[in-house]
């Protein structure tokens, strides 16, 4: 008698299956999550509501895999929903499935398909000012945890208030500069992260006293798991798009991130002090080029970097390109111009 699938094995088999279809059918650019996304993007022209939606399938090879110190080599599958209620308000939704072809870091099976946060955007289109042509646009930005990162470090939602002010010049087919601020609160179940699996025993507590008023899994919190969550934090910095042809598009952001740790009490229960430096300071860079042969499908080469300010040692990183800079080839497929060829090719 043939044996069956364990259920783990035919449940990871049919998430490959549904990443290989959707891959097959349906498209959309893949940004990297971190950089801020500039509203009012979607073409002015279109009145379709659901225009700007899309689907995106892109490779990333990344130059540093810390453990072992290995190239990590992924693909990617985002899906960017929207909708357009009138010229001024729109909402969109941004949603990734990942799955790395090296080996893993941070998954429990080999070739583990992981999910992304879903960010729900609320967006006002903005407001231009007429002698100057200066620019000022927003929007809200709900987080629901859907993440392995996420979960770990017990997420219940995040909310994200951002702003941009951007200026576009008649440089051949359209200069534009942008700066953007974004402010994140993250609502939390506990301050530290979590660990949900066994006990780890190797704790570095000196005495049989320790252990029994601060117990192992406190102890282990010290060094492994008990990393402080980011309560809130800011994120800003410029973007410059620049198109050289109406087909092509140059893009690079810039941009700095510091985050405010959950507080916790001067001393844990032994009198070991826990102060310490209450601040994370991020830094990060992405640049890319995109080509849109047709309206119904367009290729971006870009890199992305994302790393903390300083190394191990207290020395400051080159934040554009370092050893944790990822490189990616995305093929973007847009909802609306395929509708609009069906469409066409059907009267």
């Amino acid at each position: 008698m043939k044996r069956r699938a364990p259920n783990r094995t035919r449940i990871t088999t049919f998430a490959m299956n549904v990443v290989l279809f959707l891959t097959l059918t349906v498209s959309s650019l893949a940004v990297a999550q971190a950089v801020p996304t500039i509203a009012g993007a979607s073409e002015e022209g279109s009145k379709a509501p659901y225009r700007g939606t899309s689907v995106a399938y892109g490779h990333s090879l990344s130059v540093y895999n810390p453990t072992p110190e290995t190239t990590a080599y992924v693909h990617r599958l985002g899906l960017m929903p929207e909708w357009h209620f009138n010229d001024a308000f729109h909402v969109r939704g941004r949603f990734y499935l990942t799955q790395e072809f090296t080996l893993s870091d941070s998954t429990n099976s080999r070739h583990e398909v992981e999910l992304s946060d879903l960010w729900l955007d609320a967006v006002w289109g903005g407001w231009k000012e007429k002698t100057t042509g200066i620019k000022v646009a927003a929007d809200l930005r709900l987080t629901l945890p859907t993440s392995k990162p996420s979960l770990a470090v017990s997420r219940l939602f995040t909310l994200g208030p951002g702003v941009n002010v951007s200026r576009t010049f008649p440089v051949l087919s359209g200069l534009t500069l942008v700066y953007s601020v974004r402010g994140t609160w993250r609502f939390n179940r506990f301050s530290t992260r979590q660990n949900e699996g066994g006990q780890i025993i190797n704790c570095a507590v000196s005495t049989a006293g320790q252990i029994e008023a601060v117990g192992f899994v406190d102890a282990c919190n010290n060094t492994n798991s008990g990393a402080n969550n980011v309560q809130a934090d800011v994120l800003h910095g410029p973007t410059v798009l620049f198109n050289p042809h109406e087909r092509v598009n140059i893009s690079a952001s810039l941009f700095m991130q510091r985050g405010w740790v959950s507080p916790l009490p001067a001393a844990d229960a032994v009198g070991i002090s826990r102060l310490g430096p209450q601040t994370r300071d991020f830094i990060g860079f992405s640049m890319g080029v995109s080509y849109q042969p047709w309206d119904v499908v367009g290729f971006t080469l870009g890199a992305f970097t994302f790393a903390n300010q300083l190394d191990t040692t207290g020395h400051y990183i080159f934040p554009l390109f370092n050893r944790n800079t990822a490189a990616s080839l995305d093929a973007t497929f847009d909802l609306e111009a395929i509708v609009s060829s069906v469409t066409k090719e059907k009267k």
